[in-house]
């Protein structure tokens, strides 16, 4: 096992204790799998949770081979679930109880609360960049755009400037 593998699953530890511990967790999201309910930079709030209380077309932590991963529940299979990102055309291998870390509860984006339901706009949305790798890369140039406009510090203006502004 190399160092980088080692360090991912010492933090996918470290995120099933806290979840295990404190009852949530919050973590930034690096991935495009999600989209577009769940956008590369958001804040995602993950609850620790029962497996008997998932449902389909809820969104779930869970930790395998050492990666965390946040995908929406397609289907329960007895002791499994089937998982899917919104982006991705094929299904993750079956999920057990053991690997998952809890149900996706908030999205904070640009510091503004988003609501992770599975809504008909966001379905037409995913099919699209599920189907076209053109769609999925234009929309990941747009978003990193949007993402350096927002994040861009406001400077803010002295009384001087604004009185030369005005002539």
């Amino acid at each position: 096992m190399n160092t980088d593998s080692q360090r991912h699953a010492a933090c996918c530890e470290l995120v099933q204790d806290v979840a295990c511990s404190a009852g949530e967790v919050r973590l930034k999201v690096v991935g495009a799998s999600m989209l577009p309910a769940i956008w590369p930079g958001d804040l995602i709030t993950a609850l620790r949770c029962n497996f008997a209380e998932l449902q389909p077309g809820q969104i779930v932590l869970y930790c395998r081979d050492g990666k965390l991963t946040a995908h929406r529940i397609q289907h329960l299979a007895g002791d499994y679930l089937i998982t899917r990102g919104d982006s991705i055309p094929s299904f993750d291998p079956p999920i057990t109880s053991t690997e998952i870390v809890g149900h996706v509860a908030g999205i904070s984006r640009a510091g503004r609360a988003v609501n992770p339901e599975f809504t008909l706009w966001r379905r037409t949305f995913s099919s699209i960049l599920r189907n076209s790798d053109l769609c999925m890369r234009a929309t990941l140039f747009v978003s990193r755009r949007l993402l350096r406009t927002w994040n861009r510090p406001m400077v803010p203006m002295s009384a001087s400037s604004l009185s030369s502004a005005k002539q």
